[in-house]
């Protein structure tokens, strides 16, 4: 047992402290969008309502509320149970207060029904459930794959192995999705690559399955996470294979991309399937808007879809209605032919402003009044490291059956890792968001890490010291479980593409682990990141789906 002053080692880890995430170039050019999280920056992460506190309502405890008291128990790497401080010391990856993160959800829907719920009293881990209702405990939590949103479905009543009941939890919903996929390749008659794109999260279910076979017990929870995250990374991964025909893999452009960077998006999202570009458009002037038309029409000539974003999320509190109200009438003139429009950007972030579903709801009119676009709106995803009302699942709650909800066609979520962890929550997220609003298409419409301005978040997936592994990993992972499902509309639009490429493209060895040889030397002179996007793309498309 580590001592109590200290840091244990998390699971899979190996070390006392858990560093932060990789270094990145500093320099993120003039007069652009960045993406530093104003939830980090101003201080911390539980932070208070904000203007989203303003919109957004959260069913939560409240004092009259009946409850029940479960025991919970979070066992070290060497099975012995944590105290509170121990445990929080790996949850928040040594950064203290400010990472700890633990949220009590609805195990239905995810809602947060509370921010920080765990206490000790006599060296027991506390939590106070409502009764009646299902509850899981969310935190984020490492294993050898990175940190996740570890979510625990628990008891009523009781007492509960945390790491043990997630680990189950994964195993069981890894088996209903295999079997699912195996129907479905069976049903359409798919043989070679999209039965063989089964074989590995088989395999690691199989292993997992094998150790609770063998009575693997509470004080090896550790262990029994660790081969239950393997299996979802895996499966994950390989739910590419049921992508849509139709669905998108899709990178983001924050500034007019120049010819050969035009050749680049193409031959990264394009090569197996349609592919999809998602325009910031920060400077609304007339010739920055011009050179986005040029460009704009250069995608579609090649095939690719195009959309378009009417405001990002950093600038909408700068603006008055009226100013929101021009810009809208301005982009829209500007760029008649656009495929799609971003409406509304990271609804449920404090940032946002003043009535920021009010504004998405007349640029969502506008678009259907004026064009022959879809109409996309992104969420901001977080279950727990900021205030409960601009959580995911809450935010979703508050517009479903709204106006605002009736002139979209489709919800995407926007997902910083090191601010935010995912991981292995990453399909049960998109499975709930899909049965939120089960008559919409579902996205990842932005994913980023490792950019200069992405840093500040104490979490890491992927890998800890390469920023380019971790990007390999996590777009592979987040594409497949974003887009394995009937809804699935396109993945994951990945922020700072132009930076992100340059950068691995000019890297000193660039290696991916694929066996595609260096950076400089990919397909089309794609880095890291294109070739990412590229495999996703060819992979679908190998799939028959």
């Amino acid at each position: 047992m580590t001592d109590p002053g200290s840091p244990p080692a998390g699971p899979g880890d190996g070390a006392s402290r858990l560093p932060g995430p990789p270094s990145a170039p500093e320099d993120t050019g003039r007069g652009r969008i960045t993406r530093r999280r104003a939830l980090l920056a101003a201080g911390g992460l539980a932070l208070a309502g904000g203007a989203a506190g303003a919109l957004m309502t959260c069913r939560g405890l409240d004092d009259a509320s009946p409850t029940t008291t479960i025991t919970l128990v979070l066992r070290d790497t060497d099975g012995a149970p944590m105290t509170l401080a121990q445990a929080r010391a790996i949850q928040s990856a040594g950064t203290g207060e400010d990472g700890y993160d633990d949220a009590l959800l609805d195990s239905t829907t995810l809602e947060v029904i509370t921010i920080g719920p765990l206490y000790e009293e006599d060296g027991e881990i506390l939590v106070d459930v409502p009764e009646g209702r299902d509850c899981a405990l969310c935190l984020s939590w490492p294993t050898s794959q990175g940190y996740s949103a570890l979510i625990a479905d628990l008891p009523r009543q009781g007492s509960a192995e945390v790491l043990t009941l997630a680990a189950r939890g994964l195993h069981q919903r890894q088996g209903a999705a295999l079997a699912a996929l195996a129907d479905r390749n069976g049903a359409t008659g798919s043989t070679g690559s999209a039965a063989s794109t089964l074989e590995a999260p088989r395999r690691a279910h199989m292993a997992t399955q094998s150790a609770i076979d063998s009575g693997i017990g509470d004080e090896q929870g550790a262990r029994l996470l660790e081969l239950a995250s393997a299996a979802q990374v895996a499966l994950d991964t390989a739910l590419i294979g049921a992508a849509p025909p139709d669905a998108l893999i899709g990178a983001t452009l924050t500034e007019a991309p120049s010819p050969e960077q035009r050749g680049a998006v193409i031959a990264a999202t394009g090569s197996g399937r349609r592919g999809a570009v998602r325009l910031v458009l920060d400077d609304a002037s007339a010739p920055a808007l011009a050179a986005w038309r040029e460009a704009a029409d250069a995608l579609q000539r090649a095939g690719i879809h195009v959309m378009g974003q009417i405001c990002d999320s950093e600038g909408l509190a700068a603006l008055s209605d009226s100013e929101f109200d021009k810009r809208v009438d301005a982009v829209l003139a500007a760029l008649p032919g656009l495929d799609s429009w971003e409406v509304g950007n990271e609804l449920g972030g404090d940032w946002v402003g003043e009535d920021p579903v009010g504004r998405a709801a007349r640029a969502a009119r506008a678009v259907k009044e004026r064009t022959g676009a879809l109409t996309v709106l992104t969420l901001y995803y977080q279950l727990g490291q900021a205030a409960a009302q601009g959580a995911l699942f809450n935010v979703a709650a508050s517009l479903a059956g709204g106006e605002l909800m009736e002139l979209v066609d489709v919800i995407g979520i926007s997902v910083y890792p090191q601010s935010h962890p995912l991981g292995t929550a990453a399909d049960r997220v998109m499975s709930t968001l899909a049965d939120r609003f089960p008559g919409k298409r579902v996205a990842v419409t932005e994913l980023g890490y490792g950019g200069a301005d992405l840093d500040e978040g104490p979490w890491w997936f992927g890998s800890r010291e390469d920023a380019d592994a971790a990007r390999i990993t996590l777009i592979a992972q987040v594409t497949g479980a974003a887009l394995g499902r009937p809804q699935a509309w396109g993945a994951p639009f990945w922020w700072y593409f132009l930076d992100d490429e340059e950068a691995g493209a000019s890297s000193a060895d660039g290696t991916d682990g694929s066996g595609g040889g260096g950076s400089a030397g990919g397909p089309g002179g794609l880095g890291p990141v294109g070739r990412s996007l590229k495999r996703a793309s060819d992979c679908a498309s190998a799939s028959g789906s």
